[in-house]
């Protein structure tokens, strides 16, 4: 799977995605992120991508036409119109989108290239939502950009695609599956300063401790 991350801050994807869980998925070739520089598609000759609203107000505003060259690089849009393709995906990060969620990210890891347009400033030139399939928010909270959301997005997503964990029985029971939340774990010692790891553990009894990780999921 592919994801193409557009950002005027590139080096921010680049050196989160090369560690861990992510960079070990793209050494397997299971996924690929690029992250794709806006900036080099201004037309303004101290390449800025941004400027002050009409009407005016605070603050400065995305402008949409780097924005929309860069889109038109990746062949996603021509003639001022998306190009409809197959398991592909437009997002952009907006505080006004739809919450991201497990559910959400199930369904990203089925599509073959996510594209996520991430924001800064006070925002983007609202053309720009003309070429975007949908508006996603990781939370009710403000950023200082759409890297971090963008970046979570991705690594949610790109743990469920075959190849990128390195154990897939890590999935099972995994936190917010089947909408709850994972049970209670512990490990060794089994006594720490008098705080006791729960004896069902320790007895072996496969059967009992299934029915206690059941009774006790969060």
């Amino acid at each position: 799977m592919k994801f193409n991350i557009l950002t005027i801050f590139p080096d921010l994807i680049y050196h989160y995605s090369q560690s861990s869980i992510l960079g070990r998925g793209q050494k397997a070739e299971a996924i690929n992120i690029q992250a794709h520089d806006w900036r080099q598609f201004s037309t303004d000759k101290h390449g800025r991508v941004d400027d002050k609203p009409y009407g005016g107000g605070p603050g400065m505003i995305l402008q949409v036409e780097p924005i929309y060259l860069c889109l038109e690089n990746l062949g996603l849009v021509k003639n001022g119109k998306k190009i409809k393709q197959p398991k592909t995906k437009i997002i952009i990060m907006d505080p006004d989108g739809k919450k991201f969620d497990q559910k959400m990210a199930q369904k990203f890891s089925k599509l073959e290239n996510l594209i996520i347009i991430c924001g800064r400033y006070e925002g983007f030139d609202e053309r720009v939502y003309k070429f975007v399939d949908e508006k996603i928010s990781v939370g009710d909270y403000v950023l200082a950009g759409g890297e971090l959301a963008a970046l979570t997005i991705t690594e949610a997503t790109a743990r469920l695609i075959p190849g990128v964990l390195g154990n897939v029985d890590s999935l099972k029971d995994e936190t917010h599956n089947e909408g709850s939340v994972e049970y209670p774990q512990y490990t060794r010692p089994d006594n720490f300063q008098g705080l006791k790891v729960p004896t069902v553990l320790l007895s072996g009894d496969h059967k009992n401790i299934e029915k206690w990780r059941k009774s006790a999921t969060k």
